[in-house]
């Protein structure tokens, strides 16, 4: 039997860089993310879906289910899907929950490649994300972003949670 693909990652909370350091990124791209979180089913996965892309560039949709097993640690399954078949399943978009709209900044600094999450219902703050081999691989955090705090599974921080208030705990109180 095959395990099952796992997602091994550290989370970090970041002041928002401002666009001239976003476009100073090493080996930067930027690309737009829609996604949009589904009603749960009874086997526990969180699934959404995310149109990723641009209109000059074309878009992507993928169809994924995650389940958290660990601290850092969740068990991904994501499948490419159709524009048709994506459109079908928003039909079974989370009323509770709104879509999330952001600009994924990828890059690479010392050797590790991050990914920059930049929300468009924040001025103030992003996210920065590592997937690493191990949840205790030693990571170089880049010097020039500022980084508040690590929050790997603190509530809150998930695109989950996020898509509940479109806010960072705290954040406009």
């Amino acid at each position: 039997m095959m395990a099952a693909p796992l997602e091994i990652e550290r989370k970090y909370l970041i002041e928002r860089p401002a666009e001239e350091v976003l476009h100073s990124l090493p080996e930067a791209s930027a690309t737009q993310i829609t996604q949009t979180y589904l009603t749960m089913q009874k086997d526990g996965f969180g699934r959404r879906v995310r149109k990723r892309g641009s209109d000059a560039e074309g878009w992507e949709y993928t169809y994924t289910r995650k389940q958290h097993i660990g601290f850092g640690k969740r068990i991904e399954l994501e499948d490419t899907i159709t524009q048709a078949q994506y459109e079908a399943l928003l039909q079974e978009a989370d009323p509770a929950l709104h879509t999330i709209e952001k600009v994924r900044w990828c890059f690479t600094d010392r050797g590790q490649h991050f990914e920059l999450d930049v929300y468009a219902f924040s001025q103030t703050l992003a996210t920065l994300e590592i997937e690493l081999p191990d949840i205790d691989t030693p990571v170089q955090l880049p010097e020039m972003l500022h980084i508040l705090r690590d929050v790997t599974d603190r509530n809150g921080y998930s695109n989950l949670a996020l898509s509940k208030t479109l806010a960072f705990p705290g954040e406009g109180e």
